[in-house]
């Protein structure tokens, strides 16, 4: 199996469980996931206070052809600070214009609605960040539609990044992760 590589940008403002718990179980299924920071600076300013620092700016890439996923994480400030980083919508761009999956949780999915990239798809998101002409599904709180993957909220963090797992690994990706197999024995 090929390496299966995925981006994370991270703005100040982000919900620090979405990001952290994403990075963790995706780590643990054997998925490379890169967290970025979409400022000039490493450390990133988190929505409950805290402070983490990442090794990657988003602006040290000029290729980002080498990631098979984008992931959105969310927290209201961080949303607003994706929405007004003109890098971070190019690279969400170049994710969608080029068939690669977008995972986005709690108030993320907005951008991609206000991209047009939620139309006549299921999606779900936080309550009040509804946007475009999608198709509202809070059935199980994780929606999956085609290179699509929305999560409502931080409490849907593990369920979210497991739906990720799953689409690349299947269900015995996610399985092995809870009987404390790392992501190198599922290549095998």
């Amino acid at each position: 199996m090929e390496d299966i590589k995925g981006l994370m940008l991270l703005a100040d403002g982000v919900e620090e469980t979405e990001a952290v718990s994403a990075h963790d179980i995706l780590t643990r299924a054997g998925i490379s996931l890169t967290p970025v920071s979409i400022k000039d600076c490493h450390r990133i300013h988190t929505s409950m206070g805290m402070t983490i620092r990442v090794d990657t700016r988003l602006k040290d890439f000029e290729d980002l052809s080498a990631f098979d996923f984008l992931i959105l994480p969310g927290g209201k400030l961080g949303v607003t600070n994706l929405k007004k980083s003109k890098a971070a919508i190019n690279c969400i761009k170049y994710f969608h214009d080029n068939k690669k999956l977008l995972c986005a949780i709690c108030a993320a999915p907005s951008i991609l609605g206000e991209l047009g990239y939620l139309d006549n798809k299921k999606f779900t998101c936080f309550p009040g960040f509804e946007v475009g002409k999608g198709i509202k599904d809070d059935a199980t709180g994780v929606a999956e539609d085609e290179l699509l993957i929305t999560g409502r909220s931080m409490y849907f963090t593990i369920p979210f990044a497991e739906r990720i797992v799953k689409h690349y690994l299947g269900q015995a990706g996610v399985d092995k992760i809870y009987h404390g197999t790392r992501g190198a024995d599922l290549k095998a």
